[in-house]
């Protein structure tokens, strides 16, 4: 019989891969929608805040996500639970 893999520890949490992909996916919606709300396509100007504000929401969006992940993969609370959590 042949040995089976190691099995990985299952997390409850996302890796910071993940976290980059929601920030990127926000920045573009971002992008898209201040595009529209600001008629950039009249305005050069109107235009590059366009992508200032895309590149903050992608920046804020990714860097709140990763502390949140950080935070849940370093939470040790209730690793040594020997009770049952609903009694």
């Amino acid at each position: 019989m042949a040995a089976s893999k190691s099995e990985k520890k299952s997390t409850s949490t996302v890796s910071y891969k993940d976290a980059l992909k929601v920030g990127l996916v926000c920045g573009v919606i971002v992008l898209i929608l201040s595009i529209i709300v600001t008629r950039a396509w009249q305005d050069g100007t109107a235009f590059g805040y366009a992508f200032i504000y895309a590149g903050a929401a992608f920046v804020l969006v990714s860097a709140f996500a990763c502390i949140l992940n950080w935070v849940m993969r370093n939470d040790t609370q209730n690793d040594d639970q020997t009770y049952p959590i609903l009694k």
